[in-house]
């Protein structure tokens, strides 16, 4: 089977949208919110806790974005141009597009 060569500007493009969509996932969408909340309700979050660390990581896109950021940029470093990495990649990237697009609406 023959796979796509894939320019490395736009590997990083597609990497770079689906941390953004797992960012999402993690602080923002519908899907995940019970979780989210239930974690949240949990955590002890008096002021200068762990659990207001915690808390902050998954409601905040800034912070928690930084962290997806860290755990993916050495997978991407290291196995970026693994198929199975790319297909995965490119189905959070599309997600992350098809989002962006509904808010901008038709």
């Amino acid at each position: 089977m023959r796979h796509m060569t894939i320019p490395p500007w736009l590997q990083l493009l597609v990497y770079a949208l689906a941390v953004a969509r797992v960012t999402g996932l993690i602080t923002a969408d519908a899907i995940t919110e019970p979780i989210r909340d239930r974690i949240v309700d949990w955590l002890d979050d008096t002021p200068g806790s762990a659990g207001e660390w915690f808390a902050s990581l998954i409601t905040c896109p800034w912070c928690a974005g930084m962290w997806v950021s860290l755990v993916a940029a050495p997978l991407v470093w290291f196995w970026g141009d693994w198929p199975v990495m790319l297909v995965l990649a490119l189905a959070l990237a599309f997600s992350q597009v098809t989002g962006m697009v509904s808010n901008l609406g038709r």
